[in-house]
């Protein structure tokens, strides 16, 4: 599955879009994404796996903005707000691009309709 590219690879083209001036939570989000998936997907001594943008389904994303992020940012009363409009960003990104397989669109269409990201 070599055309898919690495989720590493995808946050940092994404990053290379943020504009200069940017609030700094635009440029943290995508890292503290990134950071989520390395913890949840690596496994101990086998850093040697890629991990995929295609990797991501709706489970995760459910996981980052509801959990991962509060759990991190417990006084940060408008984390969620950040997350969701990083996320509605990175997707626009991701379609733009054309890197979600068909499967994976229909579970993010549903994640985004479930927590409300227009």
């Amino acid at each position: 599955m070599s055309g898919v590219p690495s989720l590493e690879d995808t946050v940092r083209s994404f990053l290379e879009t943020i504009p200069e001036g940017a609030p700094s939570s635009e440029k943290e989000m995508p890292s503290l994404l990134l950071e989520f998936s390395q913890l949840l997907f690596e496994e101990p001594g086998n850093s040697s796996e890629k991990l995929l943008i295609s990797d991501l389904s709706a489970f995760e994303l459910d996981e980052f903005l509801n959990f991962y992020l509060e759990d991190m940012f417990p006084d940060d009363a408008k984390i969620r707000d950040k997350g969701k409009t990083f996320l509605k960003k990175f997707r626009k990104f991701l379609d733009k691009r054309s890197l979600l397989k068909r499967e994976q669109e229909e579970e993010w269409k549903e994640f985004f309709k479930e927590n409300e990201i227009r």
